[in-house]
This record gives structure tokens, C-alpha cells and sequence, in this order.
């Protein structure tokens, strides 16, 4: 049986974060009148999640009202039955996305292509990152061209537009996640950058299974952040400088940090962020493998929203500096240098 959900809306005075339970769309952000960034629908094991059913679709607040939670689920009713999770945290202008994939009936979850990103124009520069690459590739709009395709995953996507404003789609901690068809016999992954009718399309196929392929009985989920350019919150003048100790993932390090959180007095700013890529799998707690690759800006976003939780209590919050990344700025960073705005309904957003 069908249920019928409603769009759902949150946002700031400076921009609107709406999700829709079924239709093209699962996610649409906008700033002032124009939607800079979209999220399509995913599909697995050769079914579209446009033919899902929706069955869990609600928007969780936090009591401060500076962060929100997005829930949904649906299933894709052919084949073996396919059941697409997706969860959204809000806080700043940036959002942590993860989407996940079942099989019932003893099924396999087989081929997976993740929401296509699409960056509506008119935008001037794209920037992107391929994994294994330190090079930035920097490109201008051309109507109609493609600027990537093949296997290797770009995990940090920028489109600048004519006002200097960004918007910005990065792979989350789960690397290894997103280049496991680099392990798996017979598989493979294909990427896509194009522009198609004046709007920048980020297409993402991470598992083609080839004719001899044998796939796995497991679910799979995958991380990502997107973020957006959005006037900021004045920072706090006098703060507590907090070194960051190592790679966020770490239980240890989240450990330490939590504890300045708890204890603090006054303003606190965590300084020398750098963003690089990790591989030691104790932080996932993978012992049993030598090496996973991971980054930690998916945990950097938890904990500046956890944390300004915790501190918004004494009137107090937690800003980052990022003096080591090595990266163009952000407007994933440029958010989290300042306190997050309080979020407002629908009809008192924009």
C-alpha cells in the first residue's frame, strides 16, 4: 500500500533545504530563488528508485534548532525487492548524506547508481578532484561538454558561479566504500561530469557487475557532504584554540575533543585542519584489514554539530580553522568557521 507523504522544508533566511518522497527529485536547495544543487533518485539491481514505494519519509529538529535530521526509506517492489535508506543531517549550510541499499527475499542488491548531483546554471568554473590525484582540475563552462568520464571517482566537486557563490558535492569518509569495484572480480564503476542544457550533472555508477560477476549478499551504504554559500553567522570574538590530533575518525581523537567540548568555558575554534587522506583501518575499527582509505569531513560536520549542541547550552560554540587544507576554499569550510544560523520553517525561511 502507497503512503502519502508531502514535501518537507527547513532552511534560513538566506536559503530553503526541501526533500520530496517520491517524484525526479529527493532533494532540492535553493539560495534566495535559485536552486543551486539537486539530488536525483538512485537505482539498484537494474530498478530505478523512482518506482519506489515510500514507506518512512519525516524531518527530525534538534531542540536548538540549529540542526535537523532527514529520514526516508522506500521500496523498489520488482525483482528480489529493493529497500533505499537515505539520511540527511543539516547544520550550517552543508548537509551529510548517506544512502543505503537491501535486498529482501534472500536477494542480492547487485548494480548500484547513486543520486545523479546536478548543479543548475548559469555557472561559471567547475573544479574537481579525482582519488589517487593530487591535481585540480579547473575548467570553464562550455554548453554540452563532457569534463570526466571513466572509473576513477571524483571525490571533491565545486561549481562556482558569476558571483563568486559555490556549491559543492564531496565523497564522504567511506572511501573505500565508493572504490570497492577496484577489489571485486569483474566489476566496475563509471563516473560522468557533464553539462547538460546549461546545468553541471554529476552521474554516479559504483558497481556494474560484469556477466561472470558474482555479487555479494550484503547491504551497502555510502557517505557524501554537499554544501552551499550562505552569508555567516558572526564568529565569537575571544576563543579557546583546540589543536585537532590526528584524523578525526579516530575514537581517540573524538575522544579528546569531546572532552574540551564538555569542559569548556568559552568559545572554542579547532585549528589545523587539513582534510588528508587516512588509511589507517583501526580508526574504522577494521583490525582485520592493513589498510582502508578514508577522510574525515563527514566527521569533522558531526562533530561541529554535536558540539555546538552541547555548547549552545551556555551560550557558547565551536568553529573550525582550516589553515593546513590544502584545497581551493570551500563553502563546505567556509560554514563551519562560523556558528551555525538557527533554522526556521518553510514559510519563515528565504
Amino acid at each position: 500500500m502507497r503512503k502519502n507523504f508531502s514535501p518537507v522544508s527547513v532552511g534560513t533566511k538566506d536559503w530553503l533545504f526541501t526533500a520530496f518522497p517520491a517524484g525526479k527529485e529527493c532533494i532540492e536547495v535553493r539560495v534566495g530563488e535559485k536552486p543551486v544543487l539537486t539530488l536525483g533518485r538512485s537505482g539498484c539491481g537494474n530498478f530505478g528508485e523512482l518506482s519506489a514505494l515510500p514507506e518512512v519519509f519525516r524531518l527530525h529538529r534538534s531542540e536548538d534548532g540549529f540542526s535537523a535530521e532527514l529520514e526516508s526509506s522506500g521500496t523498489i517492489p520488482f525483482g528480489t525487492e529493493f529497500e533505499v535508506k537515505r539520511k540527511v543531517a543539516l547544520g550550517g549550510s552543508c548537509a551529510a548524506l548517506t544512502t543505503s541499499f537491501q535486498a529482501r527475499n534472500g536477494g542480492v542488491v547487485g548494480d548500484i547508481t547513486l543520486e545523479p548531483v546536478s548543479f543548475p546554471g548559469p555557472w561559471a568554473k567547475l573544479r574537481y578532484l579525482l582519488h589517487g590525484s593530487t591535481k585540480l582540475h579547473t575548467c570553464k563552462f562550455r554548453e554540452g561538454a563532457e569534463f570526466y568520464c571513466g572509473p576513477e571517482l571524483p571525490w571533491f566537486i565545486q561549481v562556482e558561479h558569476h558571483d563568486g557563490s559555490k556549491a559543492e558535492f564531496i565523497t564522504g569518509s567511506d572511501l573505500w566504500r565508493h572504490l570497492a569495484a577496484e577489489k571485486l572480480e569483474n566489476v566496475s564503476s563509471e563516473y560522468r561530469i557533464a553539462d547538460v542544457s546549461g546545468t553541471l550533472v554529476f552521474e554516479r555508477h559504483v558497481l556494474r557487475y560484469g556477466e561472470e560477476a558474482i555479487p555479494e549478499k550484503r547491504p551497502w551504504q555510502f557517505d557524501a557532504l554537499f554544501s552551499w554559500s550562505s552569508p555567516r553567522p558572526e564568529k565569537p570574538g575571544s576563543c579557546k584554540s583546540v589543536p585537532i590530533p590526528g584524523c578525526l575518525v579516530s575514537r581517540n581523537v573524538q575522544g579528546i575533543l569531546r572532552r574540551e567540548v564538555r569542559s569548556a568555558q568559552e568559545p572554542i575554534v579547532l585549528t589545523g585542519y587539513s582534510g588528508e587522506l587516512c588509511t589507517d583501518a583501526s580508526h574504522l575499527e577494521r583490525t582485520a584489514k592493513k589498510s582502508l582509505e578514508h577522510r574525515d569531513l563527514n566527521d569533522l560536520f558531526q562533530l561541529y554539530c554535536w558540539a555546538n549542541r552541547q555548547l549552545g547550552r551556555k551560550g557558547l560554540s565551536l568553529t573550525v580553522d582550516a589553515g593546513k587544507w590544502a584545497l581551493p576554499e570551500t563553502a563546505f569550510l567556509a560554514a563551519l568557521s562560523s556558528p551555525p544560523a538557527p533554522l526556521l520553517d518553510e514559510e519563515d525561511s528565504l
